[in-house]
């Protein structure tokens, strides 16, 4: 198969002391090329304005038919198969099975173009101009083997002279690699090669490398990594089963000069997409030296996302170390204060400070797939990053789909100062997966079993806020009543009380909705009857009677406030029960709550 390959042996340096190596050709053997050897030249009679197609193999016309897939072909034909009307038929068949060109064999030497012959093939001719399909009359010496030799030796030097700048370019960087001088150094070796500025970006679209060639002024970065962000944003879209194509591609950056454009490989390790690598170009580049660029940029992608691995390995093996002393802080199961003092001196954690805990959690919730995991591990970078430039170092990490940040707190903190760090979480979040988070954060606490009582806070104010439609941000002391009666929903005498209430209304139960639901729903209108007969979309007299069954199922008057009190306290009592189930299968509870 014929790729950007070369033809002329210019000579260029890669790097300062480098052996000279042929130059790849600007681009892959064409029509036009092909009729310029000295056996095919000044045959051509029709259809030049499709001589700049490329090619890639030749066939003979007989065994061109019945198939579609022959893009890049040049046909042989006999003199004889394009006679007459039929001619023009067979031109347009061949154009429509993505042949590039057609070369007719004379018969003999008497048979020359013009004069009967034009007359013979008009039809082909005026076919071949219509379709934009060279047409080229040969010599009778030109047979089916001969010219499929030429071709066969044409598409094959070039794709040699291909090969061996690939090999050269990927031995160059190769011992940049070898050396692990790093990304830059890499960038900068490609830069130096393509003689042009050349950019890296992570997946996060970090900016890990911004390398120019001596004597070359780099552009301002911003309109460049906007357009890779996107670039990026396409291919990470795909099917997660989709293999990414690593071939460059030709992107127009935004908000630049028109004459500007950047060619961008995807770097991708194990079929998975971990960054891209972009040279800049300009659109009236000489078409060699583009060439050239593709294969360095290609090249250069391959060898960064090994890289890319090495640091993604040393990054990722931290933040597990990381990850695993958050998790042990925010459940308290450290062994003893030794340990604890061993682990906080490695992550820089002052055992002796206030900290909140905040966990948010995305809406929608996280899949449990790769690329999700990796995008809300990404999320959690960024915050960290963001709330750290406070001067605080601040832990991050993703437990259970959600993610989960221990800030430290100034020593004048109140609860202005958690909201505040609950609303940015939920502002990062919100921009790095694109979708909204709620959030929920404990109180102040001090050293590790501050942070654990404050994360169980936050996770019992996240699962009520859930249930009692909260705002998307909210602290463990706005939920007042259930702060308050905590106690009480953790007594003996708390679940019988709310059992010996709710039980009966829930056996006895309607053919519509629970005369829970009916009762909660009469006390929330502040027993208006009308009101609450709107909210169940129920008829106002089918309301009334199920009260009545309350009433008897209860043995209490439903339209006594102090038995509405009773039934709304259970109901309460009931929610901050099954919370604190959920999270005592999940957490160690603190000592102080």
């Amino acid at each position: 198969m014929a790729q950007e390959t070369t033809a002329r042996t210019p000579t260029t340096t890669d790097e300062p002391g480098s052996a000279q190596d042929e130059r790849p050709e600007s681009e892959p053997l064409t029509v036009a090329a092909l009729l310029a050897e000295p056996l095919l030249r000044n045959t051509l009679v029709a259809g030049s304005a499709g001589v700049h197609q490329p090619v890639r193999w030749c066939l003979p016309l007989s065994e061109l038919s019945g198939t579609t897939d022959r893009e890049g072909t040049v046909v042989h034909a006999p003199m004889t198969d394009l006679h007459g009307d039929t001619g023009a038929a067979k031109v347009h068949t061949v154009k429509r099975q993505g042949a590039v060109a057609i070369l007719v064999q004379l018969e003999s030497l008497d048979s020359a173009p013009g004069g009967e012959l034009g007359t013979v093939i008009a039809e082909a001719r005026e076919a071949a101009d219509e379709a934009e399909l060279p047409l080229a009359i040969m010599a009778p010496s030109t047979d089916y083997r001969t010219v499929s030799q030429l071709v066969a030796t044409k598409v094959l030097a070039q794709s040699t002279h291909v090969l061996e700048y690939r090999d050269h370019v990927h031995r160059a960087l190769g011992e940049i690699l070898a050396r692990g001088a790093g990304v830059r150094a890499l960038a900068s070796g490609m830069a130096r090669m393509a003689k042009t500025p050349v950019l890296v970006l992570d997946l996060d679209v970090r900016l890990l490398a911004y390398e120019s060639a001596a004597g070359t002024q780099k552009p301002q970065p911003e309109p460049l990594i906007e357009t890779l962000a996107d670039y990026l944003g396409r291919l990470t879209a795909q099917a997660p089963s989709a293999t990414p194509s690593i071939e460059p591609s030709m992107l127009a950056p935004i908000g630049t000069a028109a004459s500007t454009v950047l060619i961008a490989s995807p770097v991708t390790f194990g079929g998975e997409i971990t960054g891209v690598a972009a040279a800049l170009d300009t659109v009236d580049a000489d078409p060699h030296d583009r060439a050239q660029r593709r294969i360095i940029t290609h090249e250069g992608a391959v060898l960064i996302g090994s890289e890319l691995l090495r640091i993604r390995s040393i990054t990722e093996a931290e933040e597990r170390t990381r990850g695993d002393f958050i998790v042990d802080l925010v459940h308290g199961r450290f062994a003893d204060s030794q340990q604890l003092q061993a682990r906080a001196r490695y992550h820089g954690f002052d055992v002796d400070a206030s900290y909140i805990v905040a966990v948010a959690e995305p809406d929608p919730p996280i899949a449990d797939q790769a690329k999700a995991v990796r995008q809300l591990n990404t999320a959690a970078r960024a915050v960290e990053r963001h709330l750290s430039e406070t001067g605080l170092p601040v832990l991050t990490t993703q437990i259970g789909g959600n993610l989960v940040a221990v800030c430290p707190l100034p020593q004048r903190a109140d609860n202005k100062t958690g909201r505040e760090t609950a609303n940015a979480v939920r502002e990062l979040l919100s921009e790095r997966l694109g979708s909204d988070a709620r959030v929920a954060f404990g109180r102040n606490g001090i050293g590790a079993a501050g942070i654990a009582a404050s994360y169980r806070q936050a996770r019992t104010a996240l699962a009520l806020g859930r249930r009692i439609d909260a705002p998307p941000v909210a602290g463990y002391d706005d939920l007042r009543v259930f702060v308050a009666i905590g106690e009480l929903a953790r007594s003996e005498n708390g679940h019988r009380f709310a059992a010996e209430l709710l039980t009966p209304l829930r056996h006895t139960d309607g053919n519509t909705c629970t005369l829970e639901n009916v009762v909660l729903a009469y006390i929330a209108e502040s027993g208006n009857l009308n009101a609450a007969a709107r909210r169940l979309q129920l008829h106002r007299n089918t309301t009334l009677y199920k009260l009545n069954r309350v009433s008897r199922a209860l043995n209490m008057d439903i339209r006594s406030a102090d038995t509405q009190f009773m039934i709304w306290l259970a109901h309460h009592i009931d929610i901050l029960q099954k919370v604190d189930e959920t999270l005592d299968a999940e957490l160690v509870p603190p000592l102080n709550t």
